[in-house]
């Protein structure tokens, strides 16, 4: 299918329920706002399973504790079970919106599997969990040229749906009362912990952004990114 033929797509991705439970509400927003359909992935972490799979892997509780043994069918049953949840409340909350839906589960790393499949005018969204009350702003991360037109005003719209100032983070040379300097990708990583943003839409070119996972380690809520990649286009 062509780019001029297939409706854009906004992905929804997460390794757990809880964290694509903390995005569903701003990718359906997303969705309505540019007349997307909306896609749930379930990553099972290969990470996480790979973990899983030696031998006397355990489970930790907060306090130090050993909860229970870990294996890679204990894990992978888990993974099952989160999917399942998180393609129930895709579909109702996408049917509430009028949306049209899809989900999908795989194997792989949460930072790279959203590019695969994803094509010209989708957007991804890497689901983090993050109580409201505990942030600050949204940010939108731009690059020396102006941000799209269609990025600057999802962050605008996610501002006043969210009632978080939108605060915006730049390379020098870019004023404005609401502006923040970062003057490398270290910088801009230590200003968004900083901030605690409620979402990071990154407008930026991704070639100019530090890795997802360093942004999403850093932020520590959803990041929103346009696609990169021109597979599934065709």
């Amino acid at each position: 299918m062509s780019p001029e033929t297939r409706r854009a797509r906004v992905i929804l991705g997460a390794t757990c329920y809880l964290d694509a439970e903390g995005a569903i509400r701003v990718a359906v927003e997303i969705a309505r706002q540019i007349g997307a359909d909306l896609h749930g992935v379930l990553v099972a972490d290969e990470a996480i399973m790979a973990a899983a799979s030696t031998p006397r892997a355990r489970c930790i509780g907060f306090g130090g504790a050993q909860v229970i043994e870990v294996t890679a069918a204990r894990m992978e049953a888990a993974f099952r079970a989160d999917a399942r949840r998180f393609e129930q409340q895709l579909q109702r909350a996408a049917q509430a919106a009028s949306l049209a839906t899809a989900f999908r589960q795989m194997q792989g790393r949460l930072a790279t599997a959203l590019d695969q499949g994803a094509g010209t005018g989708d957007v991804l969204i890497y689901g983090f969990s993050r109580d409201p009350g505990s942030t600050d702003c949204v940010a939108l991360v731009v690059g020396a040229a102006p941000p799209a037109p269609r990025f600057a005003a999802l962050a605008a719209q996610l501002s006043q749906k969210t009632g978080k100032p939108l605060l915006i983070f730049a390379p020098p040379g870019i004023g404005g009362p609401d502006v923040i300097t970062c003057d490398s990708p270290e910088a801009l990583l230590a200003r968004l912990e900083r901030h605690r943003p409620a979402a990071v839409i990154g407008a930026a070119p991704r070639a100019d952004l530090p890795l997802v996972a360093r942004l999403l380690d850093a932020a520590r809520c959803p990041l929103i990114l346009p696609a990169t990649s021109p597979e599934g286009d065709s």
